[in-house]
């Protein structure tokens, strides 16, 4: 009789596991920005290229459950000398309300420069030269 007892016990409280995900609510996470950049030049100049990332990410107010990507890729290959200038705003304002989180807006930027010097497009070597014989 006692393991019967210890049997409905234990099909009661798996029972009650899972269905407990359908009773509570669902799991809400803070706002995320996220703001990716990435610039290369390969050039045949040793001269140091331009390469400027200007971010601005805002928020407004309390937030939750959104998040925003923005992505940029800039490439020069060339003899000169690179000039890249990249300029990204994202604003992002409140999302689902009265979650209760109180945190901030968790704000990502990744900006990656490369700037590279490749002989072969350096016009001092590539160009033809007169010898003589």
């Amino acid at each position: 009789m006692r393991s019967k007892i210890l049997l409905l016990g234990w099909l009661s409280s798996s029972t009650l596991l899972a269905i407990s995900p359908a009773l509570t609510d669902s799991a809400v996470a803070q706002c995320v920005m996220t703001d990716v950049s990435v610039q290369v030049a390969v050039r045949g100049s040793r001269q140091p290229s331009r390469q400027s990332n200007n971010v601005d990410l805002q928020n407004q107010g309390r937030c939750s459950g959104n998040s925003i990507t923005q992505v940029g890729t800039q490439v020069y290959t060339g003899s000169g000398r690179a000039n890249q200038q990249r300029t990204s705003r994202q604003r992002i304002n409140s999302g689902r309300g009265g979650t209760g989180i109180n945190g901030p807006t968790i704000k990502v930027p990744v900006g990656v420069k490369v700037d590279v010097y490749n002989p072969a497009y350096d016009p001092s070597l590539t160009r033809p030269r007169n010898f003589r014989r």
